[in-house]
């Protein structure tokens, strides 16, 4: 349910370019920090998928996700969406590259990407829920551990 809601709120805010807004403070925010601020939120919406992929990956329940936002070899959260003529498996495919570790960070066991393919407004999910999405996993890719420099 909550997937939906994000993902509802992501087209949402994709198709809304200049909302005039009157507050006490105005606020402006770049590229970069709305970026991040989406991020952050995809994240919490896909946390328990992420955390159940991770899972019966490692095939254990200790491992914790962590992420690197600094690192510029990759983006934590990268959205692709299907478009006429570069058609994807789904609607929207979410790739989420994080940093596995076996319990309390003893030692990371990868750098991991899991892509998930979302279709959203799927009526037949929840018929009250006008946000309802599908979510599939498609891919876990297992990368090694980052090198300390």
């Amino acid at each position: 349910m909550k997937k939906l809601l994000v993902i509802t709120i992501l087209m949402v805010s994709m198709c809304v370019h200049n909302i005039s807004v009157s507050a006490e403070k105005h606020h402006e925010h770049d590229s970069n920090g709305m970026e991040q601020v989406m991020d952050h939120f995809i994240l919490e919406q896909f946390s328990a998928e992420l955390n159940q992929a991770v899972k019966d990956f490692y095939k254990k329940d200790s491992v914790r996700i962590q992420y690197n936002w600094w690192d510029k070899n990759y983006d934590v959260v990268e959205i692709n969406q299907s478009e006429k003529g570069s058609e994807l498996s789904h609607p929207y495919i979410i790739k989420f590259t994080v940093l596995t570790y076996e319990g309390n960070k003893m030692g990371q066991l990868g750098t991991d990407t899991i892509t998930f393919g979302v279709s959203p407004f799927n009526k037949e999910l929840d018929e009250k829920n006008l946000a309802a999405s599908k979510v599939e996993l498609l891919t876990y890719s297992h990368g090694e551990p980052l090198k300390k420099k």
